[in-house]
């Protein structure tokens, strides 16, 4: 019987290890454009990405805290995601920093021109993630102009902004992405 409660912290011990291995996932994505690494206007010490989602419709929606969120569902425009990712330090689980843009372009338009105000007609969203308390979240732009003009094989942006309520990295970006 004293074997048997010597047995019993041991056992507890081998029962809260945790697994070691490797984990595989695989995300699959609609994305219809080509993934860019290194583009325009990107800072150095981070890496940006755009994607290209085609017969997609952005809707921008209101949790229950008051907050806005982007929404991306089928529909027959195209919506432009462009990502800035800063790595955070090795071993810290909130380290990493991102920005995000997002914007949808209608359908029959090769050219698109939008000025200040006039970002809400292509909804225009400005997302800061990270773990700072109080600036995350997402933005719509309304200081900023957009050019953007699209082809059968190309689709090319530039895009000048600010955002109001908070601090931000990316300001200006210019891309061509193809299709």
């Amino acid at each position: 019987m004293k074997a048997f409660y010597f047995l019993i912290p041991l056992l507890m011990i081998n029962a809260c290890k945790t697994q070691t291995g490797t984990v595989t996932s695989t995300e699959k994505t609609s994305t219809m454009g080509q993934l860019n690494e290194r583009v325009t206007g990107c800072p150095e010490e981070g890496n940006c990405t755009v994607k290209i989602h085609k017969n997609s419709h952005l809707t921008i929606k209101v949790d229950g805290t008051g907050a806005i969120y982007p929404e991306m569902v089928a529909g027959k425009n195209t919506v432009v995601v462009y990502t800035y990712l800063k790595e955070g330090p090795e071993g810290t689980a909130d380290g990493n920093y991102s920005e995000t843009i997002h914007f949808e372009i209608p359908a029959a338009v090769e050219n698109v021109s939008k000025v200040n105000a006039a970002l809400s007609d292509v909804k225009m969203l400005y997302g800061k993630h990270c773990f700072c308390k109080g600036e995350a979240g997402y933005y719509p732009i309304s200081n900023g102009e957009l050019s953007v003009s699209t082809n059968d094989k190309t689709l090319t942006f530039n895009l000048n902004f600010k955002v109001e309520k908070t601090s931000q990295v990316i300001s200006n970006i210019s891309e061509t992405v193809k299709l």
